[in-house]
């Protein structure tokens, strides 16, 4: 919407130009074929040129804007979030509704005219002559022209009426119908910009000048062609798309039918248009901010060679297929579970970050992006590792309803993409509700179509490539880019001194639009009025291929603003070149885990399980500092995971451009029953 506002505005600013031009250097010259070339020009470059926008470059000695993730991540849609509430009121809003409002009042208008005319054409007598059709009628006391109709009062004389022939025929033969017909769409468009109507009424003037001119030269008795002229001066113009016989009459018509020699150098005038359309492109030309960081030259952190698909297969030792994997992206919350096959993909990730796999009772095993691609990995059994074992074993699991002998994992699997949610009931009241089938507790596993039955909307699990959109041909994760390269550093926060993180919630709806555009609390409302600036003019994106997935999709993206001179003194970094690593890899890092965390005793007796992701910083001295819960399940569990996170010994550090620096590092731990 703010797009198409700030079009308009620009819009009414060239026809302003373009018509001011005219009014002072224009208006009285005789040269009216070129003056028509000009008006016209006017109206179409008034329509064209505000899509076109010119770039300076200004130099800024400190701002950096830095995307700090490529792998944005995917923000599951609730029941709740579905729900739409009711937006406070926009001024702009408003104001496109009453220019809407104003654009179907004048249309209307216009349209009943139209209507008056046809009924006048369909009920009176037609006569042609030559190429014109000729429509007697005292309905209107002027003479005027609609396209091949010319409209004459019978009370005309035959002279007046040959004359007025003569000037409605060169309408005709000129075609100014196309002229009227472009003016008038225009000034729909603008009907609030005076300068439309300007326009208007000056296309319809020197229509006359030129009909003048013609007849002038064509009639045998100039001043009766004048004097049917001052014949129909009190009578009125019936529409705004027919050309008049007495539109525009005064003392200048009369002069402009009288002055017959001028010097053709005063054509050149109309070369000021060029220095009217330099002025215009700079008025409106946006700067591109070029951050120097005191040797000329910036690069964005972060590494940009992405692999665009990532899939593979994890099998057992014997080589048959394992579901239930955990794939997850080390260093951030970006995961996905192998399905039936032991497939599992990815999309968009650098080359060289590591994926985790891991399963119930097998070693992990890690890899790097580019190595995991098209690999088909290998998982030993290794009951150590039982901590991140099934977390249904031994409970019972209904489907809708309805008392089933399968695991969750299984009855996971088996729903696929119908799967929807899943609420756990303690043993005491899974036993009062199942009796001694729930003595152990018991997942209620409600499936999608099912709760759409009820009413109840559940978010269609996206795992698959195809039930992502996509943004200008790419995966989502590229619209972090688009709006990475649209941003600009503002200059309050510039000059404040201010950076720091901004991340920004939004939401692709069913219909490809980018809304509910909302920073979280602790980002600056600054760097927020910026981001969602240049998020809410996002071209649409393309709905997902699996039709089943076309829902409202959330997501975020997460923009760093800095400092330059702040780059290396304190620091954290999201992506680098050299990401930090735990002593021996993520396979020793999660046998550190296994060995370091105690399974609360409260929250085995309450069934409280579930995965916790931490997020923590590598400092450049290889500690780890900061550890706080992205997705948590309960204090218990929660509480344990940071606990033993901070026990944790000295990492190799990551390195930016061969330097060490501090980085955010996420981990996921799963807490599961035996």
């Amino acid at each position: 919407m703010e797009q198409a506002a700030f079009y308009l505005l620009k819009s009414a600013a060239w026809l302003a130009g373009f018509t001011l031009l005219y009014l002072l250097f224009l208006r009285k010259e005789r040269f009216f074929m070129l003056k028509r070339i000009y008006l016209l020009s006017g109206v179409v470059l008034s329509l064209l040129l505000p899509l076109v926008t010119l770039h300076y470059r200004v130099e800024l000695p400190a701002p950096l804007l830095q995307e700090t993730q490529r792998m944005t991540s995917v923000l599951p849609l609730s029941s709740a979030a579905t729900a739409r509430i009711a937006e406070e009121s926009d001024p702009l809003l408003w104001f496109m509704i009453f220019y809407a409002a104003g654009i179907l009042f004048l249309l209307g208008r216009t349209l009943k005219y139209l209507f008056s005319v046809y009924r006048t054409v369909r009920s009176g007598p037609v006569n042609r002559e030559g190429d014109a059709l000729l429509v007697r009628t005292e309905k209107y006391a002027s003479a005027f022209s609609f396209f091949n109709y010319v409209f004459i009062n019978p009370s005309l004389s035959g002279r007046e009426v040959r004359e007025i022939l003569n000037h409605e025929m060169v309408h005709l033969r000129q075609k100014h119908w196309f002229d009227l017909l472009l003016v008038e769409v225009m000034s729909l468009m603008q009907w609030m910009n005076p300068f439309a109507w300007i326009c208007s009424a000056l296309v319809r003037q020197n229509h006359e000048h030129l009909a003048d001119e013609v007849a002038l030269q064509q009639t045998s008795d100039p001043a009766g062609y004048r004097a049917a002229l001052l014949n129909q001066v009190f009578s009125a113009r019936l529409i705004s798309l027919s050309n008049s016989f007495n539109f525009s009459f005064n003392t200048n018509r009369f002069e402009m039918m009288k002055k017959k020699n001028y010097s053709p150098y005063r054509k050149l005038k109309l070369l000021l248009v060029l220095p009217l359309t330099v002025i215009m492109l700079f008025a409106f030309a946006e700067p591109v901010y070029n951050h120097s960081d005191g040797r000329g030259s910036i690069e964005a952190a972060g590494p940009r060679n992405l692999i665009k698909d990532i899939q593979g297969t994890v099998v057992k030792e014997d080589g048959t297929p394992l579901p239930g994997v955990t794939v997850n992206v080390s260093g951030t919350s970006l995961s996905v579970t192998t399905d039936e096959s032991g497939r599992f993909y990815f999309s968009d990730l650098p080359s060289y970050v590591a994926i985790m796999f891991t399963a119930s009772g097998y070693q992990p095993v890690s890899l790097t992006a580019e190595s995991a691609h098209g690999a088909t990995v290998t998982m030993k059994a290794d009951e150590r590792y039982a901590l991140m074992g099934s977390i249904s074993q031994g409970r019972l699991v209904t489907i809708d309803g309805q008392i089933t002998d399968l695991s969750l994992e299984e009855a996971t699997l088996k729903l696929g993409k119908d799967f929807g949610k899943s609420v756990y009931l303690d043993p005491a009241a899974a036993k009062t509700k199942y009796g001694d089938k729930g003595e152990k507790g018991a997942f209620e596993v409600t499936s999608r179509s099912k709760a759409k039955e009820s009413g109840v909307f559940l978010p269609y699990p996206r795992k698959d490539e195809d039930d992502f959109p996509t943004f200008r041909g790419e995966s989502y994760l590229a619209f972090a880019d688009w709006v990475e390269e649209r941003a600009k550093y503002p200059a309050e926060a510039a000059a404040k001194g201010l950076s720091g993180w901004a991340r920004m919630n939004y939401t692709v709806e069913t219909n490809g639009s980018v809304s509910q555009v909302n920073p979280s609390p602790d980002t600056d409302p600054l760097f927020a009025a910026e981001l969602t600036r240049v998020m809410k003019s996002s071209p649409r994106w393309k709905s997902p291929e699996n039709k089943d997935a076309n829902e409202p999709f959330n997501s975020e993206i997460l923009i760093r603003f800095q400092l330059p001179d702040r780059v290396s003194n304190g620091v954290v970094y999201i992506m680098v070149d050299e990401m930090p690593e735990f002593p021996g890899g993520d396979a020793a890092l999660f046998k550190w885990l296994y060995e370091t965390i105690k399974y609360p005793a409260e929250a085995k007796e309450k069934g409280i399980q579930g995965k916790v992701i931490l997020r923590f910083i590598v400092t450049s001295e290889g500690k780890v500092e900061n550890v706080s819960v992205v997705r948590g399940v309960d204090p218990l569990l929660d509480n344990e995971a940071v606990r033993a996170m901070n026990l944790c010994p000295e990492w190799i550090p990551g390195k930016m451009k061969g330097k060490p620096v501090n980085i955010y590092y996420s981990v996921p731990i799963s807490f599961a029953l035996k």
